[in-house]
C-alpha cells in the first residue's frame, strides 16, 4: 500500500482555491449572494445598535439617570415616610468611584396642580438645579421660560401637556397641593418660571418640577430624599456602579436599581429589539448554510472521479475531509469579508445624516428616540456578524467533506 501523502496547510490551501476557481461563475454567484446578504445584515445591526443607544441615552438622561437608590419600600408604596433620612452618607461614597459621571437628590410624591379652576393629577419631582444639569439633559428640553434657578424657592416647571391641561402660562401663580410623611395635605404657590417638552408622553404629562430646598421645608422632610439619581460615565459602568453600591449597603435599608428595572416598557422593548437582531441573523445563517452547501453538494458531485483518485493514490479520508472543509471556510470568509466591507462603508455614508424618520416622529418619541437614527458599528456587532457566519460555513461544509469520506473508490472511478 502506498504511503498518505503528507499534505501540509499550504498545499490544503492551493488545492481549496483551485477547486473554487474551477468553477469561476458559480463561486461568483456564491460572493456575491454572501456579500450582498452580510452587508444587509451589517447595516440593519449598524442600524439596531445606534437605534438601542440612542433609546437607552434618551431614557437614562431624559428622567432616570443609570441607577436610583430608594430607600426600601419607596418605589413601590410613593409613601414620603420611606425615605432616605442620611443622604450624606451615601453622598460620600460617590467621590469614591470614578465611574460615577454625576449625581442629585431628589423628592418625588404625587400631587395636584391647579390654576383658577383647573387641576390635574401630577407627579411631584423636587432636584437641586444645578445637580441635576449633571445627571440628566431636562434642562436642555425647556421650550419656554428658563430652567430653575439656584436659591429661587417658588420657581415651577411643569410638563408641557400638563401646562397645557390647566392652561398655565408663563408667569401664572400655580398651586401644588401634596401630603407630607405625617399624612397631612399642604398646599402651596410656585411661578410657573418654564415649560418642559421632552418628547415622552409619559414625563410632559404629569411633571412638576420644583427645587428641593423648597420641597423640604414645604413638605417638613429635614434633609431627607426619596432618590438619589447616579449617571455613570459610560452606558457601560451601569453594572459596575450597581454592585459597588449593592456591596457597600448591603444589609441597609436600601433599594438600588439600575435603569432596567426602572421602567418595564423600556426593557421590554430592549428585550425586543436583541431578539429581532437575533432573527435577522438567523436568517442570514440560513442564506449561508443553504448557499454553501449547494456550492459544496454540486462541486462534491462533479469531482467525485477526482477524489476517488486521489483516495486510490493513498489519501487518508481526513485529509479529503479537512480540504473540502477548508473551501467552505475560504468562500465564505472571503463573502463575509467583503460583505462586511460593504456594509461597513454603507453604514459610514450615512452614520452623518443619518436615516429621516421624521414621519413616525411621534410614535418614536413615546419610546424615546429620536426620528433620526444614526447607526453605529461596534465590535460586538462584528464578532457576532462574522462568528456566526463562519459558524455556518463550517456547519455548511461539514456534510459534504463528510460525504466525500464515504465515497466508494470503485464506483467514483467509473465515473466518464
Amino acid at each position: 500500500m502506498a504511503d498518505s501523502p503528507n499534505l501540509g496547510l499550504i498545499t490544503y490551501l492551493k488545492l481549496a482555491v483551485r477547486n473554487l476557481l474551477r468553477n469561476r461563475r458559480r463561486t461568483l454567484i456564491t460572493l456575491l449572494t454572501m456579500i450582498f446578504g452580510i452587508a444587509v445584515l451589517t447595516l440593519l445591526s449598524a442600524l439596531n445598535d445606534g437605534w438601542l443607544n440612542q433609546m437607552k441615552t434618551n431614557f437614562i438622561l431624559s428622567y432616570t439617570g443609570h441607577v436610583q437608590i430608594h430607600a426600601k419600600g419607596f418605589e413601590t408604596s410613593q409613601n414620603l415616610r420611606d425615605r432616605i433620612r442620611d443622604p450624606q452618607k451615601i453622598n460620600r461614597l460617590m467621590q469614591s468611584y470614578p465611574e460615577i459621571y454625576g449625581w442629585t437628590q431628589r423628592i418625588r410624591t404625587s400631587g395636584l396642580a391647579s390654576v383658577g379652576s383647573s387641576s390635574a393629577g401630577i407627579q411631584i419631582m423636587a432636584t437641586d438645579p444645578e445637580q441635576e444639569t449633571w445627571v440628566t439633559s431636562m434642562h436642555e428640553h425647556v421650550t419656554e421660560g428658563e430652567w430653575l434657578r439656584p436659591g429661587m424657592s417658588r420657581d415651577l416647571l411643569l410638563g408641557t401637556t400638563v401646562a397645557q391641561t390647566i392652561g398655565a402660562e408663563l408667569g401664572d401663580r400655580v398651586v401644588l397641593m401634596a401630603q407630607r410623611p405625617t399624612g397631612e395635605m399642604v398646599s402651596e404657590v410656585f411661578y410657573l418660571r418654564g415649560i418642559l417638552e421632552t418628547g415622552a408622553p409619559q414625563i410632559d404629562r404629569t411633571l412638576a418640577l420644583i427645587s428641593l430646598n423648597s420641597a423640604q421645608v414645604w413638605l417638613q422632610m429635614g434633609k431627607a430624599v426619596t432618590d438619589i439619581v447616579i449617571r455613570a460615565d459610560k452606558h457601560e459602568d451601569t453594572d459596575t456602579i450597581y454592585r459597588l453600591f449593592v456591596q457597600q449597603l448591603s444589609g441597609e435599608t436600601y433599594e438600588i436599581m439600575p435603569w432596567q428595572s426602572l421602567d418595564p416598557m423600556v426593557r421590554q422593548w430592549l428585550e425586543f429589539s436583541d431578539a429581532y437582531g437575533l432573527v435577522i441573523i438567523l436568517v442570514v445563517v440560513i442564506l449561508v448554510l443553504v448557499e454553501i452547501l449547494n456550492t459544496m453538494l454540486i462541486s462534491l458531485h462533479e469531482r467525485q472521479k477526482e477524489l476517488g483518485v486521489i483516495v486510490a493514490i493513498g489519501t487518508l479520508r481526513f485529509q479529503i475531509f479537512a480540504m473540502l472543509l477548508l473551501e467552505a471556510v475560504m468562500l465564505i470568509f472571503f463573502g463575509a469579508s467583503l460583505g462586511y466591507l460593504a456594509g461597513s462603508l454603507l453604514v459610514y455614508s450615512v452614520a452623518d445624516s443619518g436615516i429621516d424618520l421624521t414621519s413616525y416622529a411621534n410614535a418614536f418619541q413615546f419610546f424615546y428616540m429620536d426620528p433620526v437614527i444614526h447607526p453605529e458599528l461596534t465590535s460586538s456587532s462584528a464578532i457576532r456578524i462574522l462568528g456566526t457566519t463562519l459558524a455556518a460555513a463550517m456547519l455548511a461544509g461539514i456534510y459534504p467533506a463528510w460525504k466525500a469520506t464515504r465515497l466508494k473508490v470503485s464506483r467514483a472511478l467509473r465515473i466518464q
